[in-house]
């Protein structure tokens, strides 16, 4: 009986995850949490969702910079808009809601918005062999590409471009990714995301549309799953550092 409805439970969990997909769901672009990956979405997919972010996961430090109030960091929340226009392509726009005093009131709104857009190019796709490598950026209109001699913080808070590499493996049914890039933040207030990033996801033979993720950011390690809904909901959840979450969803329609 235990095995029949466990059997049972695997179907239907099977059944609702109809796509493989994978995010790094702040931006509305493909990849791992909060690093790049050389995975790209399928060609014509629109994505439009909004993402949790804690205090953490922000740029910035309780310095004032970026998103601080009062020498304190808060917790905010993003969305975006992105698309696939070729396979080879992803575009996104994003803003994150900030917190400014506003007259009347003695607690500071989210009342401002930080905007920007995001790219990333497939140069070489996956083969048997090789792994696939893309190039992308965020933040990267209006925003230095060198290191300011004044720290950096004129413009770009998420501000970074990056070469990416991801090569996938089949095991017993199992889809290992591993994925290796190089990241480089202008700004001095995300520069502990620089340098050398990547991670493992593992999508298992059981639920292979299921997406289990561990990410080495440069500063810290994130954990965290996420899938594809019933073909047009995503979500995902993290653990930054495997203690504060962060965690988005989003609606995707294929256009084509």
């Amino acid at each position: 009986m235990r095995r029949n409805l466990l059997s049972t439970v695997m179907l239907l969990i099977t059944a609702l995850l109809a796509t493989p997909a994978c995010a790094q769901l702040y931006t509305g672009l493909s990849g791992l949490i909060n690093t790049p990956s050389a995975d790209m979405n399928e060609e014509g997919n629109a994505w439009v969702g909004c993402y949790y972010m804690n205090k953490h996961f922000t740029p910035g430090d309780d310095g004032g910079t970026s998103f601080a109030y009062d020498g304190k960091k808060y917790n905010t929340t993003d969305f975006y808009l992105a698309i696939t226009p070729f396979r080879w392509i992803e575009l996104s726009y994003a803003f994150t809601l900030m917190k400014t005093k506003m007259s009347g009131y003695e607690e500071p709104k989210y009342n401002a918005k930080d905007r920007y857009f995001s790219i990333k190019l497939n140069l070489v796709r996956e083969g048997r062999y090789h792994p696939a490598i893309a190039i992308g950026s965020n933040d990267f209109i209006g925003s230095p590409t060198k290191r300011h001699s004044d720290g950096g913080n004129a413009t770009g808070y998420f501000c970074n471009y990056y070469l990416a590499l991801t090569k996938h493996f089949k095991f017993a049914g199992h889809d290992i990714g591993m994925n290796l890039a190089y990241r480089y933040c202008p700004n001095e207030y995300n520069r502990q995301w620089e340098g050398v990033v990547g991670g493992l996801t593992w999508r298992p033979k059981w639920v292979p549309d299921l997406r289990i993720i561990a990410e080495y950011t440069g500063n810290e390690v994130n954990v965290g799953m996420d899938c594809l809904l019933w073909k047009h909901l995503f979500l995902q959840a993290t653990l930054q550092e495997g203690k504060y979450f962060s965690g988005g969803i989003c609606f995707q329609v294929n256009l084509f």
